[in-house]
């Protein structure tokens, strides 16, 4: 995921990945050792799991990320302890994996830290305390306690969002297939004139609301429909409508009533459209994505939050986009997977859902939202447009053909 830049001590990470995976079955004294501390630690690593509700598959995960962990720590440390772990080692790990594979970074960052806090409360942490700081600073990921560290957001490297050239038409071919704008039309529409609603704002005839918000692009995501009730979904998507509509003035809401707001969007002008379309995915990607509360522990969770989606939303612009195989199966089989990447996973379908990314052997941002990226997240993070449309960021609109 997103990295801070420095030269890795590992060499070439692949011919790196290579020795560690053909090493001789005669190994050294060194690493026989480190294998049987381990076999010592992970009976009780496995009962505190067990006491934290893990499944079975996401023990054995844990397990199996030790042992990659551990393969790669040893190269840097030979005389590894495996109760006092090397904060610049444990860096170095979670920056080459990083390079060799953006997704697996987040799975082998959640179960080591899961080793090392229960190393913390089983009182089996023999290194320095400010060790531990160092180790559970770089550990800190994606919704968890975090320690706190000297993170700064222009510190780290984003993939570079990669901007074709595209027209008006082609824009506003992409909007008009987009479920966040069929969505909305179709909920204006119901609206209309005007409908009741009650002391929340939420329309007495939800379910006729909600039957408007049928356009869908999960795909290969179908299976994140299945992590909550059909009705919580329903209800869900149908408030997080309401509030898009209502911050950008498409609707106006009157005593016991709400209707569609006149004029404020007049679909047949281009212009008009593709600047509403911009201002609906930022709000979307904001509020499902991005708010929270900055105050406290929960603002420092919510920073390495939006560090991790941010790099996510990058990644899936630029021209090396993840691998959509790897999500696909964290929500196929939840069980299997530790529960930050089933988070990331669950979050990016929201975003499929709504078309704002495509689905297929890779995660995409559709091209003619490539800008809109930009513009989104450049205030608050080092990200650069290339490519022949990067020019079109800054909310400049392409000429009309």
């Amino acid at each position: 995921m997103a990295k801070k830049t420095k030269k890795s001590r590992f060499g070439n990470p692949a011919k790196a990945s290579a020795d560690a995976a053909t090493r001789s079955a005669n190994r050294p004294s060194l690493e026989a050792r480190l294998d049987r501390a381990m076999e010592s630690l992970s009976p009780g690593f496995v009962a505190w799991l067990e006491s934290q509700s893990r499944p079975d598959k996401s023990i054995d995960m844990s397990l199996a990320i030790l042992d990659d962990f551990f393969d790669m720590y040893r190269m840097l440390e030979p005389h590894t302890d495996p109760t006092h772990l090397v904060p610049d080692a444990v860096q170095e790990v979670m920056e080459v994996t990083s390079h060799a594979n953006p997704l697996g970074v987040l799975t082998l960052r959640a179960g080591v830290r899961d080793y090392v806090d229960y190393l913390t409360q089983a009182k089996l942490w023999t290194g320095t305390a400010e060790d531990l700081e160092a180790v559970q600073s770089e550990l800190a990921r994606t919704g968890v306690d975090p320690a706190e560290s000297d993170w700064a957001a222009e510190d780290y490297e984003f993939a570079d969002v990669f901007v074709p050239e595209m027209t008006s038409e082609e824009i506003l071919g992409t909007v008009a297939r987009t479920p966040l704008w069929q969505n909305t039309m179709a909920l204006l529409a119901w609206i209309g004139e005007g409908k009741d609603v009650d002391e929340f704002n939420t329309p007495t005839d939800a379910t006729g609301a909600a039957a408007t918000l049928v356009h869908s692009g999960l795909g290969l995501l179908s299976d994140a429909a299945k992590l909550s009730t059909a009705e919580d979904r329903q209800a869900a998507r149908l408030a997080l409508y309401l509030e898009m509509l209502d911050v950008t003035g498409l609707i106006t809401f009157t005593g016991s009533q709400v209707h569609a707001t006149k004029p404020a969007l007049d679909p047949e002008a281009d212009d008009d459209v593709i600047e509403t379309m911009r201002e609906l995915m930022g709000l979307f990607i904001f509020t499902v994505t991005l708010a929270g509360s900055d105050d406290g522990e929960e603002g420092e969770q919510l920073e390495y939050w939006q560090l991790e989606m941010t790099d996510w939303l990058t990644q899936c612009s630029s021209i090396d986009p993840p691998e959509s195989a790897p999500l696909i199966q964290a929500l196929a089989d939840p069980d299997s997977v530790h529960p930050d990447l089933l988070a990331i996973a669950g979050n990016i379908a929201h975003w499929a859902d709504e078309g704002l990314v495509t689905v297929g052997e890779f995660i995409e941002v559709p091209p003619a939202y490539r800008a809109d990226v930009v513009d989104m997240l450049s205030d608050d993070v080092p990200v650069q447009a290339v490519g022949p449309g990067a020019d079109s960021t800054a909310r400049n609109l392409p000429e009309s053909d």
